[in-house]
Formats: C-alpha cells, sequence, structure tokens
C-alpha cells in the first residue's frame, strides 16, 4: 500500500453515511465518494465566506478529477471529509480532498480536482473572481 502523507487541513466535515450508500459487499460504493467530496467543496466555500461572488454570473466547474483509493468505508465508519485549495491559478485551481476515519485516523481515499472558472453567458472559462482568490488565499495562506 501506499504511504500516505498525512497533512494539515483546516476544514473537515462529518459525513452520515446513508444505507443507499452501501453496495452488496457491505462497504461504500465508489461512485457515493463523488458526492461526499461535493459535500466538502460546498463547506468548504462556505466556510470561507466567498459569498460576495453571483453564482449565476460566474460558476466553478469540475475540469479534471483524480481519486486514490486506500482502504474500504464500512456502514456505520465514523468518517468525515477533509477539504483545501493547494493551488491557485488565473482560472483555476485545485482541490485536494480526503476521507478520514475519525476513530483510527486512518485516511480511506484522496482526491485531487481542478477547477475552472466559467462563465455561463459565454460559455467559456473566465478569471477567477477577486473575492474567491482573496478569500482562499488568506484562509489557506496561498500567494498568489
Amino acid at each position: 500500500m501506499k504511504d500516505i502523507k498525512h497533512e494539515e487541513f483546516k476544514i473537515s466535515l462529518p459525513l452520515q453515511i446513508r444505507f443507499s450508500d452501501i453496495d452488496a459487499l457491505g462497504h461504500i460504493n465508489n461512485n457515493i465518494y463523488f458526492s461526499y467530496f461535493d459535500l466538502g467543496k460546498v463547506n468548504y466555500l462556505q466556510t470561507i465566506k466567498a459569498t460576495a461572488v453571483d453564482w449565476l454570473e460566474v460558476l466553478m466547474v469540475l475540469a479534471h478529477l483524480e481519486i486514490d483509493y486506500y482502504s474500504s468505508v464500512y456502514y456505520k465508519e465514523p468518517i468525515v471529509v477533509e477539504s483545501k485549495i493547494i493551488k491557485l491559478g488565473t482560472k483555476s485551481g485545485t482541490f485536494l480532498q480526503q476521507i478520514r476515519n475519525t476513530a483510527t485516523n486512518e485516511i480511506k481515499c484522496r482526491c485531487e480536482s481542478i477547477f475552472v472558472s466559467y462563465n455561463p453567458h459565454t460559455q467559456s472559462s473566465t478569471p477567477l473572481p477577486e473575492v474567491w482568490k482573496d478569500a482562499i488565499s488568506k484562509f489557506e495562506g496561498i500567494s498568489l
């Protein structure tokens, strides 16, 4: 198994595993992790309070997603999704997220996803709004 580097995350969201998340083998279906990571992204954005952005004018769209599964998650396991942004560009950024068992501290899986700032009116990428960049860089300590 891959040696997993433990990193610091400022944002953590406890997850409730639903019965419908479980597959025939008794563990979380791999597709469910995408929903968990989406919950983490929303929690992250609400926490840093970049709320001045008009979500009808500028969207955040997923451009790339990469997940490493390390260990199965089973029903009633105490898990959290941890999220942070590790990189900001002119029009995009990179989320690093992981699912961690809070009882054992075991990292169950990790995901890197690249998001792009998108203008729905022109249907093209657009520069990240300054309010997003300011909030993220201050919260994470990322220099632009």
